[in-house]
């Protein structure tokens, strides 16, 4: 029986697939150190685990509102209201399964077939492919050198067909950061082409100093108001098994979004939302605290990796992205160098070409540090 052609249009998740390579080469014993997950080590903290329990123990197992419980939903609101400075509440909130399906949702609500959607490389791998299931076209501007958005480029890349600019920022793979000049830059084209912004900031809390987070909702009402954001507790909150994640948006986007939601999956898990609640109401100092111990992680990978590659300092998030500048003539691709160091280092990590653009390497660091320092060191010497 023949594939829908939707399915038959979209490629596999490359980390996934590593996912699988891995855990045959540990069935045959080998010692594989993986930092090619994006997840951090940190468990979620006694509280999280305790209202999750509580939440069971009180039978809060019903279904519950589509949108998410209103608890939930205002403290979230609270969160951004105080982070980004724009003022938001319960209405403006749609709770998901994970900021995958608010993507999912969002576009099969929000494009038409034969829509294009202006995507800067390096991307979240699930970006193009959420949006070639909702009959779209990713439309793929690479980034500048230092990895900033490329504004002249994104620029050039819009045609009438052009629906909305999706991005995320701290961005993944990269880690850059995106500065607020170049943010408004993008509101501005989103203006003038009328277009819809979807910023995916699934990484806002993990921010390295001198850097700055910006939501570009929060910079002004008229963007606010052609602005979806997408946001997660999985690597905030270190919820990345409960599957909560939600668009921040107008009422008028969350509305079609709830709608379709209702008759795909309903309300997401309704004790798992207890904990999640718990997560953002509690003391965030363990949260705080994380953080601080990724900039010394990010810190120890960042000289070490210098030593191996050419390499930007990581601004956000818990990734490097190093360059293959000067193994051209070892690697044809970074898919091949990737395969080599797993084979011969016994480490796995991705290959940038995962991510919309070849000839780099990520490698997160949300590991132990003892781990990071191996890791580094076997890659450094398969690569002598």
């Amino acid at each position: 029986m023949p594939f829908s052609h939707r399915i038959q249009a979209v490629e596999g998740s490359k980390s996934v697939g590593l996912a699988s390579l891995v855990g045959k080469l540990k069935s045959e014993g080998h010692d594989i150190i993986g930092l090619h997950v994006g997840e951090p080590d940190f468990p979620p903290p006694p509280e999280v685990i305790e209202a999750t329990q509580k939440a069971l123990t009180d039978l809060k197992v019903r279904y519950s509102l589509v949108p998410g419980i209103p608890e939930l939903r205002e403290a979230i609101a609270d969160r951004f209201s105080k982070r980004s400075g724009k003022k938001v509440n319960l209405e403006n909130i749609l709770v998901s399964n994970g900021s995958k399906q608010i993507l999912y949702n969002l576009f099969q609500c929000f494009i038409h077939e034969g829509d294009e959607v202006i995507i800067p490389a390096p991307y979240w791998v699930t970006f193009p492919e959420s949006i070639k299931l909702a009959g779209g076209s990713p439309v793929i501007v690479k980034s500048r050198d230092d990895l900033g958005l490329d504004l002249e480029a994104i620029e050039a890349a819009i045609t009438p067909k052009t629906k909305m600019i999706l991005f995320n920022t701290p961005n993944n793979p990269s880690s850059a950061v995106y500065a607020k000049e170049d943010l408004l830059k993008v509101g501005e084209l989103a203006k003038k082409h009328d277009l819809l912004v979807v910023s995916d900031e699934a990484y806002e809390s993990l921010v390295f100093a001198p850097n700055v987070h910006t939501s570009i909702a929060s910079l002004s009402e008229d963007l606010f108001e052609r602005t979806i954001t997408v946001q997660t507790l999985s690597k905030s909150h270190c919820l990345t098994g409960y599957r909560v994640g939600y668009m921040i948006a107008p009422k008028k986007f969350i509305e079609p979004v709830n709608k379709l939601q209702s008759h795909l999956n309903g309300n997401v898990c309704t004790f798992a939302q207890y904990g999640a609640l718990e997560a953002l109401t509690m003391d965030q100092t363990y949260f705080e605290d994380m953080v601080k111990t990724m900039v010394k992680r990010k810190d120890l990978a960042y000289g070490l990796t210098k030593e191996i590659f050419k390499c930007h300092e990581p601004q956000g998030a818990f990734y490097l992205f190093p360059s293959l500048d000067g193994y051209e003539n070892r690697f044809k691709t970074c898919s091949e160098a990737a395969e080599f160091i797993l084979r011969e280092a016994k480490v796995a990590i991705l290959p940038g070409s995962a991510f919309g653009i070849d000839g780099y390497l990520r490698i997160s660091f949300a590991s132990h540090e003892d781990l990071i320092k191996e890791a580094l060191k076997r890659i450094k010497e398969a690569l002598k």
